[in-house]
């Protein structure tokens, strides 16, 4: 049930896949994400490990651990850009072909 708890929060699947993945209909797939949820945040409040939901919550914990580390992970993505060429110039990321 933990893997089960963990693998739906982590990539957050169609309640009818998740119920195929282990074998169950999207009924008792839903049934078990809505006993376990609040199991799984009682244990992560236990251990401290809820995300923060405050930002003066954040600034405090970011200004007690200086050592700590973050990594931007973003991809850039591409967009429809509007056909007027003034209107386009907004939206231009300055490359010329998409990567592959």
């Amino acid at each position: 049930m933990l893997l089960f708890i963990l693998l739906y929060f982590k990539i957050y699947p169609l309640q009818e896949v998740q119920g195929t993945l282990f074998g169950m209909s999207q009924g008792q797939a839903n049934d078990w994400i809505q006993r376990l949820t609040p199991i799984l945040q009682v244990a992560l409040k236990e251990k401290a490990l809820l995300p923060e939901r405050e930002l003066a919550t954040l600034e405090q914990v970011l200004a007690e651990y200086d050592l700590l580390e973050f990594t931007i992970d973003g991809t850039e993505r591409r967009r429809q850009r509007p056909k007027d060429n003034i209107a386009q110039k907004e939206y231009y990321s300055g490359k010329k072909k998409p990567i592959p």
